[in-house]
This record gives structure tokens, C-alpha cells and sequence, in this order.
């Protein structure tokens, strides 16, 4: 029970939002003249293609020409907002669309630093004859200098923007991942067939998508292969098979892209099948038996789901407090030896790391198998599914129902998924798997847990030869140099699948556990000696359009490294080290034993950490009879509640001042590239659990919800510590704004809504205070779908807004128009020094206490 429990933040009030500042053209653009020299030879040979008398067969038996029915594609230097409008109003089926890097030349190049690449988009869509015919006339009027008809104006900014238009062809479609892939697989097993997945252009109408779905089978039939699922969810625009083909002729698009497969125009992507691998964990020498727990479970219904491997419901850490749906019947055949992952999961998020002697959840943990075990053991998604179907019925199952089934699990609020895609590192686009949990999450107000990855690449550090120099140098040059290494290539050390979900909290792994008397291999030593640095395995960020990723770290076992090769000299984390480190949790046995535990690390167990966390604080804000001022709060408002006061307890330490001085960059106007690059390390920080449980006496935390429109704004204030004024002493605010946006798979902008917070009076919140450093830029806190910012100060300040702390939380639509109510939750902390006299909980508490019952009074 809390001493001192959150504070309830009044309601808020409508008010206007802050004025946006206007942008400017950031890239300069060629001449219309200079345009229609460039372009006109491919627009003259669409005009001779869709002639009168042409034959449409012909045209497309051509890969490299725009044709009815095949996707085009517009590469435009920037970005064209609200062109998709215009362009159904053209005939053009609108497909998607992406965002990409350009080099520069003598038409296209940035305007302040000519030498540096620019930001672009590439747009797809797909036109008929007619389409066809009207791109040409709005092309000849562009290119002539005639003005724009009315209701197409947004094409001359288009045609202005454009580096290049073609037609998606076989490069496009089948990627070099895929390639790499499919000769990996042709080496290992050169008789075996090969199994990869087909995105198809997703199309609006259920005979078009019929039809492109007849082809694809028609032809994989034609080349001996099979089809063994399909799937197609509308919301996120997904329509998908996977497929078998025989080695020969994968081998034969592995040599020639421009046969079969390559050449299909309803084909948009094909990529190596997404299957989630589950990261083992470590048996103890011997077994280290544990006690079972005399308490059960005293609330029913769970609020926490699983989403794993099947875990031995029997073990005495777990007996009677799992809920298993398996409605696919995973459990059969899946040998309690092997039921590794889900295991672990569960006992980290129902008992946390048994090494830290936490009692266990009060509620029983919902637990639905998505993994099976091969030969082998190894536990993966199920080999002969698309991963994405697999989890979308499991998370409609669980929340809606399924096959005429009730909901199996209709509480819950919290989705653990310590799971990533070893095949589908992010690269910029979002991925199927990504995107389907940013609908549910925004669907059934559930905050998503998802661990970023796992990379277990070595890493070569420079200005080391052998590993008996590395090991004994100075502690301080060891870090910098590891540190850079990370740098250095983080290119291919970024998140897997679906870790760059924008509604999702992604959790990396932070280096530390709560093991004693280590048992460290003489070959081995720790990354670093930094506290509150990432193991070396955690993945790295930023997201999806530079979103701060991961969002939190939790404790992952204080992972070592070893010399995998000198000269130059080669490090890895070590995968295994027993009894150096890790978190201790349940674990399965052959022998039977119920008690077994592992050591088991890495950011799988920093997410179920993270889940138990939100289970924590759900209980403690649902804890009436413990205080609480929030059990109440309607059950829509629960998820974002949580995901908000994970992200209010993290914050960067000092070793984030070492990180960005390795980092960089280090010139005059780099400040936000220099941020940026820490917070793919950092994100926002190690949480602080204590931090979002209560308060203190120098700590006021104020927790509260609402709803805000596009273009408006809420403007919440509550009484600052009288005390305070004109003080000169140390005082910060903490502000931290979460929400689940909902997405727009067809509009660059993706996120539909962006909100943010500030003071809504007095700049420095009437406390005279300066955004602190160590923290993401301030651009970086408002791209993604949390809002979280630090402010300090020491120098006394005369209270104004009455003296009241005015917090303005205001809405804009991002990607196209949206008219309704988004829903957000917000922590807000005022603190003083920890020496100070000023008792902030307690005047903050009583203030509001008094502001309420005048408030009930002036009802009356």
C-alpha cells in the first residue's frame, strides 16, 4: 500500500491549440522547362503505348512498361500532401506509398546543404486505360505551362517533385533480402523445397484481390509449388500468401528476377517467410529447486496475456496461475522438455525474477501458444502459416472471439510479445506484423509490450589487435571503443519485427540483473562498466520515420562478451555463460522435476519484466481499499494509463553524456542528429519502477485522462507547491502523454493523430525551468504516439496563472482528415531536491483537496 498514492490530475478544459510554424520547401526543384526535357520521352511512350488501336497485351508483356493493371510508380523528391484525393479523382487506385533517401544532382538537392542526400516518397498506384489516358492530358497541360483544371492542382506540385515515373517491375518486387535468403537456404538444403512469402497489392475490391489471388495460384501451380496460406486483413491493407516452390526454380529467379514469379503484376513483394524465434534460455547446473507459493490468485479474470511458446503450466511458480487457450491444439505434441520460452515468460511476468523475491501477480496470466517446437526442440511460429494471420486470431480470439466462440480473454489490456522476426529487420518500411498490432492496439485499447531483438552479430573494435590487449586497458577506452563499434554499425544492428510498432512500448534489454556469486568464464568480461547502458545484444532504434525506439529498458542480464577472432579483433555476446548472469525463472525438465529453474536474458526477458510492471501499476491504480484515486478511470482510458507511467520512469543517466560524445555528430548544428543517435541506443530511458508506483514527499505525481479533437487542445491545471515561490532551489517537471493512434496505411503520414504538451501559460510552467539535456530532442518526444519531456531549475521564480502549473495537451491529424475525439492519458510530476524542507506531495494534495470541496459546494 502506497504512503503516498498518485494524485488524481483535474479534468481538463477546451482551449485553442498553439499556432503551428509555417514550413518552407526544403529542396530545390528543376524548371518546368527543365522538367519536361527530363520526362517527357517516358510520357511520349506511355502516349504511343495507349494509342488508339494499341494492344494492352502487348504493352504488358513489356516488364519495364506502364500498363493498365500494373503498379506505377512516382518518385518525388519531398513529399506531396493530400495528393490521394486527386489522385482517385485521376482513375488511380492509390496502393501506398514510402518514404525514401535520394542522392543529390544537378535538378534535385537539399538548399541549405547541396552535398547531402533528401528525403523523398515513392508512390504506387494502379491505373486502368482510362487512368492511363488521364495522367497523359495532365502531363501535356503541366508540361506546356498551362494552369492545373480545377481539382488538380495538387498534380503540378507532383510533376514539379518528380525524379522519376515507371512501373513496378521485377526489381521491386522480389528484394535482395530475399535473394540472399533463398541462396542461403539453397546451400544448406539444395534438394529441400523453399518457402517464402507473397505480399500482393492490396485492392479495395474482393473480386480484384479474388482474381490477383487465381493468378498466383495458377502460376506457383504451373511451377510445381503449392500455395499453404492466405490471408488478407482490410484494416491494415495485408493480402498475403505463403508459398512452396521446388530448389530448380527458385534457383532459377535467384539467377534471372525477369521469369515466373517476377513478372506477375499483382505481385508487390516477395520476402523470405516471417517466422519468430524464440530465444533459449539456460538450465542450471544440477536443477536449483525452488518453493511453490501458499498464495493464489485472489482477483479473477486476467488482465495480461501471453503470447508465446506453451508454457508447463505445472511448475510450482505457475501451477494455478496461467489461463491456456489453445484452441489449435499447440499443446499436442509439444514435450514438456521443450516448452522453454513460454516458460520463462510467464514466470518472469507472474513471479518477475525470482532472484529478487517478489511476491507473485494477483491475477492468473492469459496465456494463448503461438509457437511450436521443430526437431530439435527449437520453438518458432508454426512453419506452414503466415506469422501475421497467426497473430491477428490470436489476438481476436482472445478479445472478440473466434469460430463462434465467445472471448476467451476479454479483460485484458496488456499483450506480451517477446517474439521478433529474425528475417525482417527494420529498414524503414513498416512491416505487415508492425502495423497489425498498431490497429489492435487502437482497435480494443490494448497496450502492446514488444521486445526489440535480439543480435547476436559479432562486432569488430577498432584500436584493439588481440583480445589480452582489449582485456587490459583502461575500463574508460574499453567502453568508448565498444561504444563505437555499436555505432559504427548500427546499420545492421537495428529492431526485428514488429518492434517498430508505433502504439506498441518496445523494450530493450538494459545490462543488469539481481545475480549473486557469479560464476564469470575466464574468457569473458563485461561490454562496459557504465551503469544503465543496453546489453551488447539489444537492438537498436529509431523507428519508423525516426519515432524514439526502443521506448523503455528494463533489466536483461548483464550479458559479457568474448573474442570471437583477433586481428582485427572480433567480439560477441556470449549466448550462454552459466551462472554469470541472467534473470532466474522457471524452467521446464525431463526428469520431471517441478521445480527446475534457467537463467534466461535479453530483451524477451526485459519485456516480461515490462509487462509485469504494467500489471503492477494497473493493480495499484485499481487498489481502492490501498488509496488509490484512479479505481474509476473507464476501462478504455486502463492501457494508455499504463503505457504512460512505464515511459514517466524512464529517464537517461549520466552515461548518456558518454554515449553522445562517442556518437556525435559534433558540429554546431547537429544537436538533434547527436540526440537522435543516443536515443536509438537509449530511447527514453531505464524505468524506474518505484518512480510510477507512488510518490514521495518531495515528488508529486499527478495522473489523469481525456479526449482531444484534431486542432484542439485541453488545457489541465492543478495548484503548484505554495512553498515554492520565489525559492531558490531545485524543482523539475516531468510530463509524459500517451495515446493509441489509429494508422492510415495508404498516406505518408501513417499516424493519424499527433499530440502534444507544453506549458499552456507561463513558458517555464510558472517554475522557471529549462528543458533538461540528457533526454531525446524535443522534435524526437512528437513523432511517435507517447509525448515524454523533463524541464529543471534552480532559480526562484514569482508564481503566475494564479499559482497554478497549466499543462496544454493539444491534437493535430497527421496523415489525411480526422474529425473524432482521441482518447490520451498524462503523468505529470512536480518535485523538489530530495534535501529540500518544501513538502511537495503534501501541499499539492491538500490544494487540490481544498479546490474539490469548493468545487462541491459551489455545486450544491
Amino acid at each position: 500500500m502506497p504512503d503516498r498514492p498518485l494524485l488524481r490530475l483535474p479534468a481538463g478544459d477546451d482551449v485553442d491549440p498553439p499556432r503551428r510554424p509555417n514550413g518552407r520547401d526544403s529542396v530545390e526543384l528543376p524548371s518546368r522547362v527543365r522538367q519536361g526535357a527530363r520526362l517527357t520521352p517516358k510520357f511520349a511512350r506511355l502516349a504511343q503505348a495507349i494509342r488508339p488501336g494499341s494492344d494492352p497485351l502487348q504493352l504488358r508483356a513489356d516488364a519495364e512498361a506502364i500498363a493498365p493493371e500494373r503498379a506505377i510508380v512516382f518518385e518525388v523528391a519531398g513529399a506531396v500532401i493530400d495528393f490521394y484525393a486527386e489522385a482517385a479523382a485521376a482513375g488511380l487506385e492509390f496502393l501506398a506509398d514510402d518514404e525514401a533517401v535520394y542522392p543529390p544532382d544537378e535538378d534535385f538537392h537539399a538548399i541549405r546543404h547541396p552535398e547531402r542526400e533528401f528525403d523523398g516518397r515513392v508512390y504506387m498506384a494502379m491505373p486502368n486505360l482510362r487512368a492511363l489516358q488521364e495522367l497523359l492530358r495532365l502531363w501535356t497541360i503541366y508540361s506546356s505551362g498551362a494552369r492545373m483544371p480545377n481539382g488538380f492542382g495538387m498534380w503540378s506540385k507532383l510533376f514539379a517533385r518528380l525524379r522519376d515515373v515507371r512501373a513496378w517491375g521485377p526489381e521491386d518486387r522480389v528484394l535482395p533480402e530475399t535473394i540472399e535468403d533463398w541462396q542461403e537456404q539453397l546451400v544448406s538444403a539444395p534438394d529441400s523445397a523453399v518457402r517464402f512469402e507473397i505480399e500482393l497489392w492490396y485492392r479495395e475490391a474482393l473480386e480484384q484481390r479474388t482474381r490477383a489471388m487465381n493468378a498466383i495460384r495458377a502460376e506457383v501451380r504451373a511451377l510445381g509449388g503449392t500455395v499453404l496460406d492466405e490471408a488478407s486483413i482490410a484494416a491494415i491493407r495485408y493480402h498475403a500468401a505463403l508459398v512452396e516452390l521446388p530448389a530448380g526454380q527458385v534457383e532459377a529467379l535467384v539467377q534471372n528476377k525477369h521469369v515466373s514469379l517476377g513478372l506477375l503484376d499483382d505481385i508487390m513483394f516477395v520476402r523470405p517467410q516471417s517466422l519468430a524465434l524464440a530465444h533459449e534460455g539456460e538450465a542450471l547446473e544440477g536443477g536449483l529447486a525452488v518453493d511453490g507459493d501458499a498464495q493464489r490468485p485472489v482477483a479473477a479474470g486476467p488482465i495480461a496475456a501471453l503470447l508465446d511458446g506453451f508454457p508447463v503450466q505445472n511448475h510450482v511458480k505457475l501451477r494455478g496461475r496461467l489461463e491456456i487457450h489453445d484452441p489449435d491444439g499447440y499443446e499436442q505434441g509439444y514435450e514438456v522438455v521443450h516448452r522453454k520460452h513460454g516458460t520463462e515468460m510467464a514466470s518472469l511476468i507472474v513471479n518477475g525474477d525470482l532472484n529478487a523475491n517478489e511476491p507473485p501477480l494477483s491475477r492468473p496470466l492469459y496465456v494463448r501458444p503461438v509457437l511450436r517446437p521443430l526437431p530439435g526442440g527449437l520453438e518458432r511460429t508454426p512453419v506452414d502459416r503466415l506469422l501475421v494471420d497467426v497473430i491477428y486470431r490470436a489476438v481476436r480470439g482472445m478479445k472478440v472471439g473466434e469460430g463462434g466462440a465467445p472471448a476467451a480473454a476479454p479483460d485484458v489490456l496488456l499483450v506480451n510479445l517477446s517474439l521478433g522476426d529474425q528475417r525482417r529487420p527494420f529498414a524503414g518500411p513498416m512491416s505487415p506484423w508492425a502495423r497489425l498490432i498498431d490497429y489492435l492496439a487502437y482497435e480494443h485499447r490494448i497496450l502492446f509490450l514488444v521486445s526489440a531483438g535480439n543480435i547476436t552479430d559479432t562486432i569488430e573494435v577498432p584500436g584493439y589487435q588481440t583480445w589480452t590487449e582489449f582485456e587490459q586497458a583502461n575500463q574508460e577506452h574499453r567502453d568508448r571503443a565498444v561504444l563505437l563499434a555499436v555505432h559504427s554499425n548500427k546499420a545492421r544492428r537495428t529492431l526485428l519485427s514488429p518492434a517498430e510498432s508505433l502504439n506498441a512500448l518496445t523494450v530493450g534489454a538494459a545490462h543488469d540483473d539481481n545475480l549473486q556469486n557469479r560464476r564469470v568464464p575466464l574468457d569473458a568480461i563485461p561490454p562496459w562498466s557504465c551503469d544503465g547502458l543496453p546489453n551488447l545484444s539489444s537492438a537498436l532504434g529509431l523507428g519508423h520515420r525516426l519515432i524514439v525506439k526502443p521506448d523503455i529498458f528494463m533489466s536483461g542480464g548483464k550479458e559479457l562478451v568474448r573474442r570471437r577472432s583477433t586481428h582485427p579483433l572480433v567480439i560477441e555476446s556470449v549466448p550462454k555463460a552459466q551462472g554469470a548472469f541472467g534473470l532466474l525463472t522457471a524452467a521446464p525438465d525431463n526428469r520431471g522435476n517441478a521445480a527446475q529453474t534457467a537463467l534466461t536474458h535479453g530483451t524477451s526477458a526485459a519485456t516480461a519484466l515490462a509487462t509485469r510492471t504494467g500489471h503492477l501499476i494497473h493493480d495499484t491504480l485499481m487498489d481502492v481499499d490501498g488509496g488509490s484515486m484512479h479505481s474509476d478511470v473507464p476501462g478504455e482510458y486502463r492501457a494508455l494509463l499504463i503505457k504512460a507511467l512505464l515511459v514517466h520512469g524512464a529517464s537517461w543517466n549520466n552515461s548518456s553524456l558518454l554515449v553522445e560524445e562517442v556518437f556525435g555528430p559534433h558540429g554546431q548544428h547537429d544537436h538533434n542528429a547527436r540526440k537522435d543517435n543516443v536515443a536509438r541506443f537509449l530511447g527514453y530511458g531505464r524505468v524506474d519502477v518505484a518512480r510510477v508506483l507512488e510518490c514521495t514527499s518531495n515528488r508529486a505525481t499527478l495522473l489523469g485522462y481525456g479526449e482531444v479533437e484534431p486542432d484542439n487542445a485541453k488545457l489541465h491545471r492543478f495548484p503548484l507547491p505554495a512553498s515554492l515561490e520565489g525559492k531558490l532551489e531545485f524543482r523539475a517537471v516531468t510530463v509524459t502523454v500517451a495515446w493509441f493512434s489509429p494508422v492510415n496505411p495508404r498516406h505518408q503520414g501513417y499516424r493519424v493523430t499527433a499530440l502534444e504538451a507544453g506549458p499552456g501559460g507561463e513558458a517555464g510552467y510558472s517554475l522557471a525551468l529549462e528543458r533538461v539535456n540528457a533526454q531525446p530532442n524535443y522534435h524526437a518526444v512528437k513523432r511517435g504516439s507517447v509525448f515524454h519531456e523533463r524541464r529543471e531549475g534552480e532559480r526562484a521564480a514569482a508564481f503566475v496563472d494564479d499559482g497554478d502549473l497549466l499543462l496544454r495537451i493539444s491534437c493535430r491529424a497527421t496523415a489525411g482528415t480526422y474529425d473524432q475525439a482521441v482518447p490520451y492519458a498524462v503523468a505529470i510530476s512536480v518535485e523538489v531536491g530530495v534535501e529540500s524542507a518544501i513538502q511537495a506531495y503534501e501541499e499539492v494534495r491538500d490544494a487540490i483537496l481544498v479546490r474539490n470541496q469548493l468545487k462541491q459546494k459551489q455545486q450544491v
